[in-house]
């Protein structure tokens, strides 16, 4: 199977993908938008995207590959992991081949937050230990090995970035972004809820972006480094490090 196109329900339907994964098949030299599903290799559903509804009951016919978090199946009841949980399901539960990419936090929603800083401090629920932020762009370089390989179909992996980098050592990192200090100040998850409601942000999609971001920088939901995406893509994944200070700076220009 080729993998010139990758087919999404589009931004602004009832099922979406994050910006940063749009963003990232879009810049994609391998993977390309596709009009319909008739003219699409794979289907790629974002389970974990923070305004999805359930998925529709008849998704297209195609090959589907899956992004969820780890260990979503353990998350508490009622949680946002737990739906993505059921969403999961959803779509490998059926003959169609699929595989479940469980994805580490993307480096690129971390550096979203940043647009949010107050008084010089970086506010955030983002958990102190961070996580091990995976880029987006490894992710879907990743999407377009795995549509190739018959042998990784059927099964669910865990996708990182190569090292955990903590809160304390992501604030040194965006010193460079204001050239001063940026100190990590920990919200709790209701805290943040009610920030993003107070600047406008609907109240199911502040409570899925608040519980998604405790849950993969909680010790439940955050993986283990995982070798798959160095063996899969025969390069080591990208270090946050590489790409965080452009992120944070391309959200702040959007922003404005």
């Amino acid at each position: 199977m080729s993998a010139k196109q990758i087919t999404v329900l589009p931004l602004g339907l009832r099922v979406s993908i994050r910006q940063a994964v749009f963003d990232a098949v879009t810049a994609s030299p391998v993977l390309g938008l596709a009009r319909s599903a008739e003219d699409a290799d794979v289907l790629l559903v974002d389970a974990c995207a923070p305004g999805t509804d359930d998925l529709p009951a008849e998704l297209p016919p195609l090959p589907r590959i899956v992004l969820s978090v780890p260990a979503a199946d353990r998350a508490p009841a009622g949680s946002f992991a737990a739906e993505v949980a059921v969403r999961e399901a959803g779509a490998t539960g059926s003959p169609h081949r699929w595989c479940v990419l469980r994805c580490a936090a993307f480096g690129e929603e971390l550096a979203w937050s940043v647009q949010y800083e107050t008084a010089g401090a970086f506010y955030t629920a983002w958990q102190p230990a961070g996580a091990p932020w995976v880029a987006a762009a490894d992710v879907v370089e990743l999407v377009g090995r795995l549509v190739t390989e018959p042998d990784r179909w059927q099964a669910a992996y865990d996708v990182t970035g190569p090292a955990t980098v903590a809160m304390a050592e992501v604030s040194e990192l965006l010193h460079g972004l204001h050239d001063r200090p940026m100190p990590y100040v920990r919200l709790d998850e209701e805290s943040l809820v009610s920030a993003m409601e107070q600047v406008g942000f609907a109240p199911d999609y502040a409570a899925r972006r608040a519980g998604y971001m405790v849950w993969t920088t909680s010790a439940p939901g955050r993986p283990e480094v995982s070798s798959l995406p160095a063996e899969a893509l025969g390069r080591p994944a990208v270090p946050l490090a590489d790409y965080l200070l452009t992120a944070a700076r391309s959200t702040l220009a959007d922003a404005h």
